[in-house]
Order: C-alpha cells, then structure tokens, then sequence
C-alpha cells in the first residue's frame, strides 16, 4: 500500500485489501511470477448481492496471453 486518498502511508504489506465506497488506493505489486498474463479477481464485500470482475495483469514483455478458466472470486475474511 503506497497511498490513500493522495496520503503516503507506512510501507504495509497485504495479501487482500478492503477499498470501501468513494476511496482510493495506489499499490505496488510484487511482479515474481514468469513474464506472461495473469487474471486478477475483485469482489464486493458486505452487500446483499455479491459483485465480481475480473481484469487482466499484464506484464509488457508477455509472449503469453491469459488462459485457463477464470479464478474464482476472493473468499469472505
């Protein structure tokens, strides 16, 4: 976690992160995986309906493009 609403923060490491209505978070991903494409999967949390989309991680030396089926959505903590 790099910054909340334009704030710096202390350096935290995470491997989910709540991103409530009206905010917004800048974040650096830890890129240690092969040179290729990779589905990254969001989902809402305390709604009566679940949400969930899927976006493409894109690393620009991929030769690989995504594939397989599409991870499920993050499991409530």
């Amino acid at each position: 976690l790099v910054e909340v609403e334009g704030t710096h923060t202390i350096q935290n490491v995470f491997s989910s992160l709540d991103v409530h209505v009206g905010q917004s978070y800048s974040v650096l991903i830890t890129a240690n995986q092969p040179a290729k494409d990779y589905y990254m999967v969001v989902s809402s949390r305390f709604t009566p309906k679940v949400l969930t989309t899927t976006g493409v991680l894109h690393y620009s030396n991929s030769a690989t493009p995504v594939y397989g089926p599409i991870p499920a959505a993050p499991a409530s903590v």
